[in-house]
């Protein structure tokens, strides 16, 4: 289950968190403007964010098996589009239709695994899986600039439609469909998600950090090359930010499991700190070169993309066990739209104002996450 969930992930993430990679060949292809760029770059997370709840009932109402294959093909569908697209008004819409299909990965694999794992090992198991996050925009970061090289972004589109096609296939074969237990039925789900104890406040938290992560993994590239570094430099930095990513989503998650779960508030607390601290010592070492830039761009890494898995299990954790897998999709909307609103404004800001202003703007929000985390009060975990 965990594999097949991951795999899947890794799929959709190639696209998601694999196309900062050839920014400069799309800004090339299409004729964008950094802004646009940025739109580009987040009209996938866009159509996911609009669609997540809708992948949940969907889940619900007609099992996981049959809507993860029917969203992994329109997903597969949308970026065979995004191949044949000769402008960006259809590969926008395509990402966006693409997005909307795979919205149903993340939630069908949140909800297996919450069945799957008991309190003390749901961070890991879902840090296992937020890794294949990184692990596909890691991939990406490599395969995607030489299937450009080889036959254009049509190409490197292509690839990504088949690995999601094959991947989610994989994994709508996996989830049980045994309807288990009935439940009690519970009016207006999703008032009473949102009025459990905490969640607003852990809502904002993913608000603040998210904005945080879309800048590192759309940006960084752009920041590296503008203070001179070189393309194989700012790729290789982009590399050792996807690496950091990984291994941050398991260091993190094996930490908030400790004390039987219950040390999730604390965690969300210290990658914000060090996301902070990172984000100002990486400003500075844009200005002494790679050899300051890649250790640097690895500590602001290391805080700044290792929470998504500890959001999604405290929001699991904090509602009815009826409503975690809707109560995990809540919580993916805002990442996922929130991600995608906040993309083309950073562009906006890092034109303006220049780069230190942005990375150090980065940081602040960092930090005000880490500050509303601290005022978290620990999930009632369930077993």
């Amino acid at each position: 289950m965990l594999a097949s969930a991951s795999a899947a992930q890794a799929a959709v993430s190639f696209v998601n968190f694999g196309l900062p990679s050839i920014g400069p060949d799309l800004r090339r292809h299409f004729g964008l403007s950094l802004p646009e760029l940025g739109g580009i770059l987040t009209a996938s997370l866009l159509g996911s964010g609009l669609a997540l709840i809708a992948a949940g009932i969907a889940v619900d109402r007609f099992g996981a098996r049959r809507a993860t294959f029917a969203g992994a093909m329109l997903a597969a569908a949308g970026l065979a589009a995004a191949a044949g697209a000769q402008s960006k008004a259809v590969l926008f819409v395509a990402l966006i239709a693409s997005g909307i299909g795979s919205s149903v990965i993340p939630v069908a694999g949140a909800g297996a695994l919450f069945r799957v794992y008991p309190a003390a090992r749901r961070g890991w198991a879902l840090g296992v899986r937020q890794m294949a996050v990184p692990l596909g925009g890691t991939i990406a970061s490599g395969a995607m600039p030489g299937l450009v090289r080889i036959a254009g972004v049509g190409l490197a589109f292509a690839v990504a439609a088949g690995a999601v096609a094959v991947t989610g296939t994989v994994f709508a074969l996996i989830p049980e469909e045994d309807a288990g237990p009935v439940r009690v039925r519970i009016e207006r789900p999703f008032r009473s998600i949102l009025e459990a104890p905490g969640m607003l406040r852990l809502l904002l938290v993913a608000a603040l950090y998210i904005v945080v992560l879309q800048a590192i993994l759309s940006y960084i590239v752009p920041a590296a090359r503008a203070a001179g570094l070189s393309a194989f430099w700012a790729g290789f930095t982009f590399f050792a930010v996807n690496v950091t990513a990984m291994v941050a989503r398991l260091v993190w998650g094996r930490v908030a499991d400790r004390q039987e779960g219950s040390r999730r508030v604390r965690t969300l607390v210290e990658t914000g700190i060090v996301g902070a601290v990172g984000g100002l010592v990486f400003t500075l070492a844009l200005h002494g070169g790679a050899g300051l830039v890649v250790p640097a761009a690895v500590l602001f890494g290391f805080g700044a993309l290792g929470w998504n898995a500890l959001v999604y299990v405290s929001a699991g954790e904090r509602t009815a066990p009826e409503l975690a897998g809707r109560s995990v999709a809540t919580a993916a909307t805002v990442v996922f739209l929130i991600s995608a609103i906040c993309t083309p404004p950073l562009g906006a800001l890092a034109d303006h104002a220049g780069w230190d202003v942005f990375w150090v703007v980065t940081a602040v929000l960092a930090g005000l996450g880490a500050l509303a985390a601290s005022g978290l009060k620990p999930e009632t975990v369930a077993p």
